[in-house]
């Protein structure tokens, strides 16, 4: 699916958040957002969605978002934010079967439609979650509820998925995992937006990177901007270093002082 924006601005509390930014993202591409904090980022993660106002325009495969409603925005997108309200007394199963309500006509059960079970089975067993079904998602941790969110939205059968933040506060193997959901989810050929602080995270989806700096687009180029540390330092106003192992392996973070002994 195409998702497309033009000139678009958002003003909160009478400042201004994200200005005129445009661009288009092709179906099947992979789009990493990043910037510093209070760049915009969410904030044009939610405009997109239709979720707060926004001066410009945004289009889902060439539709104005306000002349689509919630359903019809779920069918085109499915939504991971960073923060997560409710759930939490739910079971797992609950939470991924929640994924399919854009596609549940009223009153309809879902065990009526084997394409719904087929898509709650293929989520779960993307995300590896089976063991965790009649879990409560309060007894998770956190890379355990990140995978369940992602499951829902797989589940949700969407061309898009939108993420923010996806692998923030989780540790190294939950981080490594669900970079392999996404790279999965690629492979299939969703749409994905996704935001991300951590830099490693945009080279390994690849694709294509957007970088925001108050509010504005700062530049809009293949992923291998990454590898550039001119741009990043002016980007983030700190320096950074660039990692390669013997299988060319790329890594980047900020350049750390060293504490004298």
């Amino acid at each position: 699916m195409v998702v497309e924006a033009n000139h678009l601005t958002v003003t909160r509390l009478g400042r201004v958040v994200v200005r005129d930014v445009s661009f288009r993202i092709e179906a099947g591409q992979c789009v990493s957002v990043i910037g510093p904090n209070g760049a915009g980022k969410s904030t044009l993660m939610a405009a997109l969605l239709g979720l707060i106002p926004a001066q410009g325009d945004v289009r889902l495969d060439s539709k104005p978002i306000h002349q689509l409603s919630r359903r019809q925005i779920a069918r085109r997108v499915a939504y991971v934010p960073q923060i997560h309200e409710g759930y939490l007394g739910f079971r797992v199963r609950d939470v991924v079967e929640a994924g399919r309500y854009a596609h549940v006509d009223p009153l309809e059960s879902l065990q009526t439609d084997e394409r719904h079970t087929q898509a709650i089975d293929s989520a779960v067993k993307a995300c590896r979650i089976s063991s965790l079904l009649d879990r409560r998602v309060d007894t998770l941790s956190g890379g355990e509820r990140q995978k369940v969110w992602l499951a829902a939205a797989l589940a949700q059968q969407s061309p898009t998925l939108f993420l923010d933040e996806p692998t923030t506060a989780l540790d190294p193997a939950h981080q490594a995992e669900l970079v392999r959901i996404m790279q999965q989810s690629l492979q299939t050929e969703h749409t994905l937006l996704v935001i991300c602080h951590d830099l490693n995270l945009a080279i390994a989806l690849g694709g294509r990177v957007i970088a925001l700096r108050d509010g504005a687009v700062f530049f809009d180029e293949p992923a291998d901007v990454i590898e550039d540390t001119d741009r990043l330092r002016q980007l983030f106003d700190t320096e950074f270093v660039l990692y390669r192992d013997g299988g060319g392996l790329l890594a980047v973070q900020p350049r750390f002082q060293r504490r004298s002994p």
